[in-house]
């Protein structure tokens, strides 16, 4: 009888030993999976920017501002020039005038052709600083130029869907109480009437080019429409 006991003791010593080994391990692992110091690891933030919280836009390169308009053969943006929300781009090449294409930013739309001319009120504008691009006598009115850019760009061979008046507005910034009248097209040009308080004769002339679609390309009453590649006669140009 003492000899089973003596039988039985080592198997019952190797059972405990490894039940102790277990709850050793077991420990262990736990230990390992809590952080070092007791607190939550840390996780990144990113804080998203909407455009309305944009107060005022970064001034835009001439590259920038010359795929918004199409520029007359030979004719590119030098020198930019920004005022608030307001930037004057100095057109380069021949026979250019000495006036500025301008245009304005707005949070959500981002950069519009406004227009063209050396004549701007700057508070017409908004502006109680000075800017190069307009003129800070109050008593000075704002005046819109009657001059076309001459044009030596070659229509494309289609002949796109004439736009609504709304479609060329959205194209560009009418000044304050002005706004697009009638709308007539000969092939790939549109002219837009504008319609308003001092308003001149002249209208507000879009291009249409496959790939990119209407961009905005001159203001005038002086067009020639062999200068426009047009050999049938148009409302907003003139023919031999």
């Amino acid at each position: 009888m003492s000899a089973r006991r003596l039988l039985l003791l080592p198997a019952v010593t190797v059972l405990l030993a490894l039940t102790a080994c277990g709850t050793e391990e077991s420990g262990s692992g736990s230990t390992a999976s809590a952080p070092a110091n007791g607190t939550p690891s840390a996780t990144s933030t990113v804080t998203t920017t909407t455009a309305g919280d944009v107060k005022s836009a970064d001034c835009p390169s001439g590259a920038a501002l010359q795929k918004l308009v199409e520029l007359p053969k030979d004719m590119t943006f030098g020198k930019v020039e920004c005022v608030k929300d307001w930037a004057g781009a100095d057109p380069q090449g021949p026979k250019v005038g000495d006036g500025v294409y301008l245009f304005h930013y707005t949070a959500g739309t981002g950069w519009k052709y406004y227009g063209e001319g050396s004549g701007y009120d700057c508070k017409d504008l908004g502006l109680t600083v000075p800017a190069p691009f307009c003129i800070s006598d109050p008593a000075t009115t704002t005046t819109k130029p009657a001059t076309a850019k001459p044009a030596t760009t070659k229509p494309v061979t289609t002949s796109p869907t004439c736009p609504s008046a709304k479609t060329l507005g959205s194209l560009v910034e009418l000044p304050k109480g002005v706004t697009f009248g009638k709308v007539e097209c000969v092939k790939d040009w549109a002219g837009a009437d504008p319609q308003g308080p001092k308003v001149g004769d002249g209208v507000y002339l879009f291009h249409y080019t496959a790939g990119t679609g209407w961009k905005y390309y001159g203001e005038g009453s002086g067009y020639d429409c062999k200068d426009l590649g047009l050999t049938v006669p148009a409302p907003f140009c003139i023919s031999d």
